[in-house]
């Protein structure tokens, strides 16, 4: 399922890839961190926005400025971005405001995916709205979003690049988010 939040996420995910195969050149024995900064992230995020998503054809969505913030205490990143719906029906304004998530990263090795877990909506402000409305907007859009984002496949790892990773005697293991960025480790092989 393509998600309007995915594409940066992707992005983040291939730039781990790359880093933790950039860092391979002469892996000691046992298990190895590869760090990446959250300047790093950042920087990668942010060439992915302004996303834009139609839904039904009718609804259009734009996510943009997109903030990290780590939380390394409870091992989640959070992200905060300004959201657009423009709705097309007559005399009905568009919705704005922020969003922000919170969620774990995991490798899954049955298929080599990188995928969100435990994804929540931290907060949903809802700009020009009465409470009653922003109270429902609030709470269909946050179990929508929960629903559509736990358990989201944001990257997928390249055959070729586990086989490099694997011929060096290593794999993808633990994502952990530490304080200043996301630490992968590279757990070696069973021999």
């Amino acid at each position: 399922m393509t998600l309007p939040v995915l594409p940066r996420r992707r992005l983040a995910a291939a730039s781990l890839t790359l880093l933790a195969l950039a860092g391979c050149n002469a892996l000691p024995t046992g298990p190895r961190q590869v760090n990446i900064s959250e300047a790093q992230l950042l920087e990668r995020i942010a060439t992915r926005f302004p996303v834009k998503q139609r839904y039904l054809g009718l609804l259009e969505t734009t996510l943009d400025q997109p903030r990290l913030r780590l939380r390394p205490e409870e091992n989640r990143v959070g992200t905060l971005v300004n959201y657009l719906i423009a709705l097309p029906l007559p005399g009905q304004s568009d919705i704005k405001g922020q969003l922000e998530l919170s969620y774990g990263l995991r490798f899954e090795p049955s298929d080599t995916t990188l995928r969100l877990t435990q994804a929540r909506v931290e907060r949903l402000d809802v700009d020009g709205m009465n409470a009653a409305q922003a109270a429902q907007v609030k709470k269909v859009g946050g179990l929508l979003a929960e629903d559509l984002l736990n358990e989201a496949v944001v990257h997928r790892f390249k055959k070729e690049d586990l086989e490099s990773l694997a011929g060096r005697g290593y794999r993808p293991g633990a994502l952990r988010v530490v304080p200043g960025g996301l630490q992968l480790t590279l757990e070696p092989l069973p021999r």
